[in-house]
C-alpha cells in the first residue's frame, strides 16, 4: 500500500500544482490525504482549497484553518487553540483577508474536516494522518521532541505508523517499532529549501516505511503573485518563500 501525504499549501498555488504533477507522475497511490492548514498566508487561499476537493482526497484540518472558519462565522465555530495558541491581530488580519475569498462552501468544508483519519493496510496496521497530534491541530510535536512526548502521540493515534505536518520540515523517528513522520510543507518551506515537500508512506512486509519527496517549481512566480494580491504581510510571506526560513530567523 502507498499513501502520499501532503500539508500545509498555505495558499501556495504553485507549489501545489507542481507537488500534484508529481504525485501523477509517481503513482499510483492509495490514497492521497492533505494533512491541513489548505489557504492561510499565500496569493491564491480557494484555489488551494478547491484543488484538494476537485481530487476528491481526504484531509484533516489544521490550526490555521481553524482559525479561518472561526472568523468567517464571525466565532460561531470557535477553533481549538488555547490562548497561548491563538492567534494575533496580524495573523488575525491574514484570517479575515483569507475567509472573504472563500466561498460559503469551501468554509463549510473546512469546518467539516477531521482532526485525523486511518488507513489501514493489507496487515491492519494503519497509519494515521492528523495535522499535529491526534488531540490537538495547535500542538507543537518538534524533531527534537522528549519520548514522553512522541509515546503520548502514538499511543493516542493507536497505530503502527503516524503521519503530520504543521512544523513545515521533514523528519521521520522511531519508537517501539512503531513510526513517526513530519511531512513537511507544499508550501512554505522552514528548511532552507525552497522545494515543495510531501511525503509517500509504503506499507510492506517490515512494517511502514516513509519516503521524502522534494519538488521544485517557479518560486519567483509564487513571489511575484504574492506581493500583487493584497494579502496582509505580503512582503513576510515572500520572505519566507524565498529563504525557506520561518518569520525572523
Amino acid at each position: 500500500m502507498r499513501v502520499a501525504v501532503i500539508s500545509d499549501t498555505h495558499g501556495n498555488l504553485y507549489a501545489l500544482d507542481a507537488v500534484l504533477a508529481d504525485i501523477d507522475a509517481t503513482g499510483p497511490f492509495d490514497e492521497v490525504i492533505m494533512a491541513g492548514d489548505f489557504a492561510f498566508g499565500g496569493p491564491f487561499p480557494a484555489e488551494c482549497v478547491e484543488r484538494i476537493r476537485e481530487r476528491g482526497y481526504r484531509a484533516v484540518r489544521g490550526n490555521t484553518d481553524e482559525f479561518i472558519v472561526e472568523v468567517a462565522t464571525d466565532g460561531a465555530r470557535p477553533s481549538g487553540a488555547t490562548e497561548a495558541q491563538r492567534h494575533g491581530p496580524a495573523q488575525t488580519a491574514i484570517d479575515r483577508w483569507v475567509a472573504d475569498r472563500l466561498t460559503a462552501e469551501q468554509v463549510e468544508y473546512l469546518a467539516g474536516l477531521p482532526l485525523s483519519l486511518t488507513v489501514p493496510d493489507e496487515r491492519g496496521e494503519a497509519l494515521t494522518v492528523v495535522h499535529a497530534t491526534p488531540w490537538s491541530s495547535h500542538d507543537v510535536l518538534s524533531p527534537d521532541a522528549p519520548e514522553e512526548l512522541v509515546a503520548r502521540v502514538l499511543d493516542a493515534a493507536g497505530t503502527a505508523a503516524v503521519g503530520y505536518g504543521h512544523i513545515h520540515v521533514q523528519y521521520q523517528r522511531r519508537l517501539d517499532g512503531r513510526l513517526i513522520a513530519a511531512v513537511g510543507t507544499v508550501g512554505l518551506p522552514f528548511d532552507g529549501d525552497q522545494r515543495a515537500g510531501y511525503a509517500v508512506f509504503t506499507s510492506g512486509v517490515d512494517g511502514w516505511s516513509v519516503e521524502f519527496r522534494r519538488v521544485a517549481y517557479d518560486v519567483d512566480a509564487a513571489i511575484e503573485a504574492t506581493l500583487r494580491s493584497g494579502v496582509p504581510n505580503a512582503e513576510g510571506f515572500a520572505t519566507v518563500l524565498r529563504t525557506a526560513r520561518p518569520a525572523g530567523a
